[in-house]
C-alpha cells in the first residue's frame, strides 16, 4: 500500500497554517498552538486521504498483521535535506492513518520498523511524502 501527501513549506517568522505552512521538522521552535493546529491538519488530512482513496484495508494491520513503514521525503529543491528531520510531520500523518482504521495502534508492535529514504526533488513547488507500507514477512520459526 502507497499513499503520497503534497505539502508546503514556509518559513521565517510567523509560519502559520494560515500563513501556507502544512509541515512540522524536528528543528523547527514554533509555538505550542501552531505546532497543534499543524499537526490537526495533518492527521485529518491522512485520515481523510486514506478513506477517501480506498486505502483501508479490510483486515486492518494489528500485532497478528504487523506493517512496516517507508517514508521516501522528496524535497523541491536540490538543497540539502535531512529526511529524518520530518519525523513530527510523519508521526501525525501515521496517526491520522491509525484514525481511518489502517492499523488497530500506530505502536512497535503493530508498526515494527520505519525508515527514512531521502528521495528526488519533488517536481513542484511543496515536499511530497511517500509512505510506502508493507507486511512483515514472517519466517516459519516466527509461527511456533
Amino acid at each position: 500500500m502507497k499513499i503520497s501527501f503534497d505539502l508546503a513549506r514556509k518559513t521565517g517568522k510567523n509560519v502559520t497554517l494560515r500563513r501556507g505552512n502544512m509541515m512540522i521538522s524536528a528543528n523547527d521552535r514554533m509555538h505550542y498552538q501552531v505546532k497543534g493546529k499543524i499537526t490537526q491538519f495533518l492527521r485529518e488530512l491522512a485520515c481523510y486521504e486514506c478513506k477517501r482513496t480506498g486505502l483501508v484495508p479490510k483486515m486492518p494491520y494489528s500485532p497478528s498483521r504487523p506493517c512496516t513503514v517507508a517514508v521516501t521525503v522528496r524535497p523541491p529543491t536540490a538543497r540539502r535535506n535531512d529526511a529524518p528531520n520530518w519525523y513530527p510531520t510523519v508521526k501525525a500523518l501515521i496517526d491520522g492513518m491509525t484514525d481511518a482504521g489502517v492499523w488497530t495502534d500506530d505502536n512497535n508492535s503493530v508498526i515494527k520498523a520505519m525508515t527514512f529514504i531521502a528521495g528526488e526533488k519533488s517536481g513542484s513547488d511543496r515536499y511530497r511524502f511517500e509512505l510506502e507500507v508493507r507486511d512483515v514477512v514472517r519466517s516459519d520459526s516466527d509461527l511456533s
